[in-house]
């Protein structure tokens, strides 16, 4: 048989050996990445040049909650192919004009803050907000460590009862509020994040004690959490849908933002704005500017309307 003719032949046994497999990543190992497909879990390699479907995206770096296409060979098994994602999590990589991805494709995020150490940062809180209304992810503020009193936070939360995300307090070590925080988690893919310290791992140990998730503590010299978690993780639940733990975060850039879209994401001072005496006022120092008007009167509180301009003017700078 000629060269020639064995080249189909052969073509068509590698094909028929190869097996087209879809999967989830629920976590990323330098050079390997984990995959979960059905009830298994495959750790394998991802090709250099990947098939995003839809374009090659912003930060296009494989994440956990990517929707992936395997190609196994027996056992070995390589990522060839990346599903177009639902929506992403954003923020600007720390020290670097680059965005970074914190996960993909995810129904819900839980802002988790404790209630009074480490002190929560109102500011921070407004930044993952704006992050998730960009992504079109839901956002529920969390407050955990309620127990230990909700006198630090009642001085600013508040301002966030009329806005459209969800409000809840919760205590992971005396089991206050966690069958609500159970029911929101069935069946969804649930992103946890917030700054270090504020109880994230003991809050999903809490939910699901399976995991045994190393538990951190505060540093008695700086009041501030300790990082746990590493990297972020994708884990799945028994009763259905998974959860993303991510590493505690003590800054959050925005990325990518216009001033329109800023200005969606603080309800409250979208719904002031059409009434300003200028269609482009920034809400800075323009004449006859409700939103201004609003903030003097009281009716936007002067916390959220100072993560505004901040966020806003580094928006403008980059």
């Amino acid at each position: 048989m000629k060269a020639s003719s064995l080249k189909p032949l052969v073509l068509a046994i590698l094909s028929a050996a190869m097996e087209m497999l879809d999967g989830t990543v629920i976590a990323m190992h330098g050079p390997l990445v984990r995959v979960q497909v059905g009830d298994k879990t495959l750790v394998v390699a991802s090709r250099r040049r990947l098939n995003w479907e839809g374009g090659t995206p912003p930060a296009a770096r494989l994440v956990v909650g990517d929707s992936v296409t395997l190609e196994m060979r027996g056992e070995d098994g390589v990522i060839g192919a990346v599903h177009a994602r639902r929506n992403c999590l954003l923020r600007k990589a720390p020290s670097k004009n680059r965005a970074q991805i914190l996960a993909a494709n995810v129904d819900q995020a839980l802002l988790v803050f404790a209630a009074r150490e480490p002190v929560p940062k109102p500011g921070l809180l407004d930044r993952f907000l704006v992050a998730c209304r960009l992504a079109g992810i839901d956002a529920v503020i969390t407050i955990n460590k309620a127990d230990q009193g909700i006198e630090e936070v009642e001085q600013w939360l508040p301002a966030y009862a009329h806005l459209d995300n969800r409000v809840l307090m919760v205590s992971a070590r005396s089991g206050w509020g966690l069958g609500v925080v159970k029911r929101m988690l069935v069946d969804r893919t649930t992103l946890f994040c917030g700054p270090s310290g504020a109880g994230k791992s003991s809050l999903l140990n809490a939910v699901y004690p399976g995991f045994r998730l190393k538990v951190g503590e505060l540093s008695e010299s700086t009041g501030k959490g300790k990082h746990t978690t590493s990297a972020a993780e994708l884990m799945p639940l028994p009763y259905g849908g998974f959860v993303v733990d991510t590493p505690g975060l003590k800054e959050f850039g925005v990325w990518e933002a216009t001033r329109e879209e800023l200005e969606e994401a603080f309800p409250e001072i979208a719904s002031r704005a059409g009434e300003c005496r200028f269609p482009d006022c920034r809400h800075d120092q323009e004449p006859d500017c409700a939103v201004l008007a609003a903030v003097e009167a009281g009716d936007i509180a002067d916390h959220r309307f100072k993560s505004y301009l901040r966020i806003l003017e580094e928006a403008l700078e980059s």
